[in-house]
């Protein structure tokens, strides 16, 4: 399956765009595809998604066709072709 990929700000400069199609196996979930992309472009980007436990970093927001995974299953949730999902890193501002 096909799943497009929108990041944002720091994440895009880490991606080196804001616009990536990423080829994964049926069934994969959102944690599936971060470690994908991951293992595409680097640690770098690793180190600006996951905390040292494996999971999302704090304040980094991941939505699935406009939805917080918060609100689904996490990590978990389960993608299917033509999802878009977009990554927003920690937004800071005062």
């Amino acid at each position: 399956m096909r799943v497009r990929v929108r990041a944002f700000a720091t994440l895009a400069s880490l991606l080196g765009s804001s616009d990536a199609l990423v080829e994964l196996p049926d069934g994969s979930s959102v944690g599936d595809l971060l470690a994908r992309l991951v293992e595409l472009y680097g640690r770098a980007l690793g180190e600006a998604l996951f905390d040292q436990d494996g999971g999302l970093a704090k304040y980094v927001k991941v939505m699935v066709n406009g939805r917080d995974i918060d609100f689904l299953s996490g990590l978990s949730t389960k993608l299917k072709d033509g999802d878009e999902v977009f990554i927003f890193p920690p937004v800071g501002g005062g």
